[in-house]
């Protein structure tokens, strides 16, 4: 059986023949090659993410939650109590500013 070598596989991918490696010179049908590559790669990578997630989804299997035991919903009077005095302070407060007379010198005079 012929083994292949994958790393001359690679090397042909990467370097284009009749030019320097150490030269930074243009070389367009690499660079396009690897970007065509590449595209195809990512494309069959989203198709097959696509179908498995198609798949798990169509099988129930996705989204799977655990039961949670029913429970009434409890009132909280110390909660709402709180929230009522806050509120009522607030309001005492606002009022306060309202109805007093501020002292304040207007510069302007």
């Amino acid at each position: 059986m012929l083994k292949k070598d994958w790393n001359k596989e690679l090397k042909k991918l990467t370097v284009s023949k009749g030019s320097d490696s150490f030269k930074v010179e243009p070389t367009p049908y690499r660079d396009w090659r690897l970007l065509v590559i590449g595209f195809f790669v990512t494309l069959v990578l989203s198709v097959g993410f696509n179908i498995y997630m198609s798949i798990e989804i169509n099988r129930d299997n996705f989204f799977t939650t655990t039961p949670k035991s029913e429970q009434g919903v409890v009132f909280n009077s110390e909660g709402l109590s709180a929230v009522l005095g806050a509120l009522a302070a607030k309001e005492a407060a606002s009022e306060k500013l309202r109805t007093e007379e501020v002292l304040v010198v207007d510069p302007s005079l």
